[in-house]
């Protein structure tokens, strides 16, 4: 009896070592940080970049979709900056103090369960190409993080309404020289006295 019960005790422990060393030559997934949707996260001093990423449109634009929070409690100026086909371009937001800031495709219609205040930065000109990754760096009280944005389509029903339109050039049209009015009308006969004889 007492011999199955030293068994028994030594066949737990053994098990139990076995099975709790797993976690030193396995990583536990739960411990791993991650982004659990579709854009990145980062930060830049007191601001926080949260789930950002770009929809791809026509003639080489995109449209940079994200939320930007200040947790600090005096304002600040974030400055994103990227390469386009004619150059670095750069474009600048402020956040107010504790405040949070949505990037949208059209600002003036902000997502209902995002508070705070929104914007809107269309990309030109830039070679994002639908599923690869597209440098934007953001710097805020001189600290800068560069990040390699998700380029997504509207091909999703949640990113249809996200695809940037094209702004459409003023067409000038052509001016065509007036033909020169001649006067055709023949002069006006004046009257003629009639004499009686």
């Amino acid at each position: 009896m007492k011999m199955r019960l030293a068994a028994s005790v030594a066949v737990t422990v053994l098990a139990t070592t076995v099975l709790a060393g797993c976690q030193f030559i396995t990583p536990q997934q739960t411990s791993r940080s991650y982004t659990p949707s579709d854009g990145v996260n980062g930060s830049v001093g007191s601001v926080q970049i949260r789930n950002v990423f770009l929809v791809d449109g026509e003639d080489d634009t995109a449209s940079l979709i994200g939320v930007l929070s200040n947790t600090s409690a005096t304002a600040s100026e974030v400055t994103l900056q990227w390469t386009s086909a004619t150059g670095i371009e750069t474009k600048r937001l402020n956040l107010p103090g504790n405040g949070l800031l949505s990037i949208s495709t059209d600002p003036s219609t902000p997502d209902a369960s995002v508070p705070g205040s929104s914007a809107s930065v269309i990309l030109d000109d830039v070679d994002a190409t639908p599923g690869s990754l597209f440098p934007v760096t953001f710097t805020a009280s001189s600290k800068d993080e560069d990040l390699r944005l998700p380029v997504l389509t509207g091909s999703l029903s949640q990113y249809a309404t996200l695809v940037p339109t094209p702004t459409p050039t003023p067409t000038k049209t052509k001016r065509t020289p007036e033909a020169e009015a001649t006067d055709t009308a023949s002069p006006t006969p004046t009257p003629t006295e009639t004499l009686a004889g």
